[in-house]
């Protein structure tokens, strides 16, 4: 018996031979079911990955600022003063100094010596908190309202 006949003959090639058209694949009703289970499934996770964006970008903003706080500490025990680049953020802006003046992202600011407040204040403080050290104090706050109490401020207290 050739290797072509021996084939043939298998259980497993009769099967495939012996399909009508039509009989592959999978149901009208099967296909539905899969759609609706994934429709569901991203209607779950989408509101969340776009939370989890959020409170990376909070987050984001109040290690940057502690950052920005131990550099200009650091520089001003060493040296007497110092500055730093105010970097940008997505979703905030910047404030320094005891007025609260703007400042603009990516240029270089002097760091304050014993009083002020280093403040990343939100662009939109529905969405993000705000942070803020006192440098004469050392006192720390996160300030929200609305969707951004939920992204990274404490419960209790306001410090961070």
């Amino acid at each position: 018996m050739t290797l072509l006949k021996a084939y043939l003959n298998s259980p497993r090639a009769k099967r495939a031979l012996s399909k009508k058209p039509g009989q592959e694949g999978f149901s009208l009703i099967e296909l539905v079911v899969v759609v609706a289970v994934l429709a569901v499934l991203s209607a779950i996770a989408i509101p969340n990955f776009t939370n989890i964006s959020n409170k990376a970008r909070a987050s984001a903003a109040s290690s940057t600022l502690a950052t920005i706080v131990k550099e200009c500490a650091a520089k001003i025990a060493d040296t007497g003063s110092g500055n730093f680049r105010a970097p940008t953020l997505n979703g905030y802006g910047w404030a320094m100094s005891l007025n609260g003046s703007n400042v603009t992202a990516n240029s270089q600011q002097n760091c304050h010596v014993s009083s002020g407040v280093y403040e990343a204040k939100s662009t939109d403080a529905t969405q993000y908190p705000t942070w803020r050290y006192d440098i004469g104090s050392g006192e720390k706050t996160c300030i929200a309202s609305g969707a951004a109490l939920s992204r990274g401020c404490p419960t209790s207290g306001g410090g961070w």
